[in-house]
């Protein structure tokens, strides 16, 4: 098994919405068992208990990306299911096994698809788009106007 920092995390409700999890800390487990499982375990603010208990109920895989090691790294997408959430004063510790899913579609062809289908176009998609894509990144962008 190898671990490897968790450097941001996100749910993806659908295609268009997805939920960054601000993170404390973060741990993320390559079982290396052939059939790409892992298990990410995060440290969390107990602000989102909500979410994860109604995530752990449901008993049903649910999208994730991870980003492993830094933010600057592309994400990858898993599905997930909440294994268990260990409550505590302030904060809470939620433990998830993942599935890694490899697909042929890269992010950037994700994020401009989804701009093309909100109708942008010319200068204002490749704004957008390199907006979107460094946030997804977690890229802080430092140029006026991306």
């Amino acid at each position: 098994m190898k671990t490897f920092k968790l450097a941001a995390l996100s749910i993806l409700h659908d295609e268009v919405h997805r939920e960054d999890i601000s993170l404390i800390d973060g741990l993320i487990i390559n079982k290396e068992d052939n059939r790409n499982r892992w298990l990410i375990e995060m440290y969390l603010d107990k602000k989102y208990e909500e979410l994860f208990s109604r995530l752990q109920q449901a008993n049903e895989e649910f999208r994730l990306q991870v980003t492993i090691s830094h933010k600057s790294n592309d994400p990858a997408n898993m599905l997930a299911t909440v294994r268990s959430i260990t409550r505590m004063s302030e904060h809470m510790s939620v433990l998830m096994d993942g599935l890694l899913v490899r697909n042929k579609t890269d992010l950037a062809e994700i994020v401009l698809a989804n701009l093309v289908e909100q109708g942008l176009q010319g200068e204002a998609l490749l704004k957008e788009f390199k907006h979107q894509l460094h946030e997804r990144r977690g890229i802080k962008e430092t140029v006026k106007g991306v």
